[in-house]
């Protein structure tokens, strides 16, 4: 019983902690340049997720989507608010290291993306559950 009691207790209380901090999540996709597809995700799978990881990005997934010429890399991140996705990207396009391997990678295969779209998502609070289907 007490059992019981005490898992009510740390499910209704981490229910109003979340409702207190919502997070964000940040949709981005990235229009491949045609040719350099297994190039990029070399490079972001290698040498960017590692770095992102170092600085807090929790990538939730990544994909890919559109025919072969016309790719793109689609993929969302969780931030636990919109202060933190401001200050882990800012230390991210400052790191050092990421300046170095995106300056290589372009003098060695030229432009790995053509237009980037940006978009940060406010959980509405209707918005259900997460599934735990795949």
């Amino acid at each position: 019983m007490k059992q019981a009691i005490l898992v009510a207790i740390l499910w209704v209380g981490t229910g109003i902690g979340s409702l207190a901090q919502t997070p964000v999540y940040q949709l981005r996709i990235y229009k491949l340049h045609p040719g350099n597809e297994a190039h990029f995700h070399d490079r972001f799978r290698d040498q960017c997720i590692p770095i992102m990881k170092r600085y807090g990005f929790d990538i939730v997934l990544t994909s890919q989507s559109g025919p072969i010429g016309h790719a793109e890399f689609v993929y969302l991140l969780r931030w636990k608010d919109r202060a933190t996705q401001s200050q882990a990207w800012k230390k991210f396009l400052a790191d050092e290291e990421w300046i170095a391997i995106k300056k290589a990678s372009t003098a060695k295969f030229g432009d790995l993306v053509d237009e980037v779209q940006d978009r940060s998502l406010d959980m509405l609070p209707y918005t259900p559950a997460p599934s735990r289907v795949p």
